[in-house]
C-alpha cells in the first residue's frame, strides 16, 4: 500500500494556495470571495478553459491523496486493535500469574503456621505448668487497688514522656514566647514539627540567670527519636550552642540527668577545646576532629 508522505501533502497544499490567488485575479475578482458565477462570466474562454483544467487536475490529486489517506487511517485502525487485544491478553497472564502465586504463598504460610503453632503449644504448655506458681506469686501484689492505680498511672505516664523533649540551657526572657523560641531551636536542626512548650519547675529567688527546663510535646515518639538525632547540630549553632535536647525522664532520671547537663557544662567551659558529650548516661571526652 502507497502512503502519503508529508512532503507530497506540503506539495499539494503549496499548489493550492498558488493557484486560488492566481484563479482569483485571471476571473477579473480582488478577493476569493469576490469568485461567483456572474463575475466569472466576464472572463474570456481561454482563461476558464485553462483555470478548468488546474482546478481538474488539483482535485483529481487530492482525491487520490485523501484515498490513500482513508486506508492509511483504517490500516492504522486495525493495528490499534490489535496492538489493545495484545495488552488486554498480557494483562490476564499477569494476573492469572499473580493469582497462582498468592495461592501457593497462602498455601506454603498456612502449612508452615499450622506446623508451628502445633510446636510452640507443646511448649507452651510445658512452660506454663511450671510458671503457674510463679505468675500467681507475681500478681499478688496487683489485687491491692492502691497499687494497681499506682502501676496503671506510671504506664500512662511513661507512654506521654516518650512523646516529649526537655530543653535545658535556654535562658528565660520576659514576656517570651516559649512556643517560638523551641520553633527556632528545632529550624535551626532541620526540623518544622507542630509542637507545644512550657516551661517546667519554679524559679529561685537567689537566680540572677534563669534557664528552667522547656518540656516539649510532639505528635509522636519518632518525632522524639529525630529530634534527639538531631540534636548533635546544635552544638555548632551560633545561637544555641548552649542549649541541650534530652529525653523526658521520670522524677529520678530527670535528677540524674539534671547533674549530667551541670557536669556537661562545666567540662565544655574547663576543656573547650574537647568534644564533650553525654551517652549511656555517662559524660564523654574525646578530642576535637576537624571543625567539630
Amino acid at each position: 500500500m502507497t502512503t502519503v508522505n508529508d512532503k507530497e501533502l506540503e506539495d499539494l497544499l503549496a499548489r493550492c494556495f498558488a493557484w486560488l490567488p492566481k484563479a482569483t485575479e485571471q476571473v477579473g475578482c480582488t478577493e476569493a470571495v469576490n469568485v461567483t458565477s456572474a463575475n466569472c462570466k466576464q472572463a474570456m474562454k481561454p482563461t476558464l478553459v485553462a483555470l478548468f483544467t488546474e482546478a481538474f487536475h488539483l482535485v483529481r490529486f487530492q482525491a487520490d491523496k485523501m484515498k490513500q489517506m482513508k486506508a492509511e487511517l483504517s490500516s492504522t485502525k486495525s493495528q490499534l486493535i490489535e496492538n489493545q487485544k495484545w495488552v488486554i491478553s498480557l494483562q490476564e497472564q499477569i494476573i492469572d500469574s499473580k493469582d497462582s502465586q498468592l495461592e501457593a504463598v497462602k498455601t506454603a504460610v498456612e502449612t508452615s503456621v499450622e506446623s508451628n503453632l502445633k510446636e510452640q503449644f507443646k511448649s507452651y504448655s510445658a512452660a506454663a505448668a511450671e510458671n503457674v506458681m510463679v505468675c500467681q506469686a507475681s500478681t499478688d501484689g496487683l489485687s491491692n487497688p492502691a497499687t494497681l492505680r499506682k502501676v496503671v498511672k506510671s504506664v500512662v505516664q511513661e507512654e506521654d514522656r516518650s512523646k516529649n523533649v526537655i530543653i535545658f540551657g535556654l535562658q528565660e526572657r520576659k514576656g517570651e514566647n516559649i512556643e517560638e523560641r523551641v520553633e527556632e531551636i528545632f529550624q535551626d536542626i532541620g526540623l518544622k514539627p507542630k509542637l507545644q512548650a512550657v516551661r517546667v519547675g519554679k524559679v529561685s529567688k537567689e537566680a540572677t540567670i534563669v534557664k528552667r527546663p522547656v518540656k516539649v510535646s510532639l505528635a509522636s515518639s519518632s518525632l522524639v527519636y529525630e529530634a534527639l538525632r538531631q540534636a548533635r547540630k546544635l552544638r555548632h549553632s551560633e545561637k544555641f550552642s548552649k542549649v541541650f535536647v534530652r529525653p523526658d525522664r521520670s522524677d529520678e532520671e530527670r535528677a540524674r540527668d539534671k547533674v549530667l547537663v551541670q557536669e556537661l557544662l562545666k567540662k565544655r567551659e574547663t576543656e573547650p577545646n574537647k568534644l564533650h558529650f553525654i551517652r549511656s548516661g555517662t559524660v564523654h571526652s574525646r578530642d576535637k576532629i576537624n571543625n567539630e
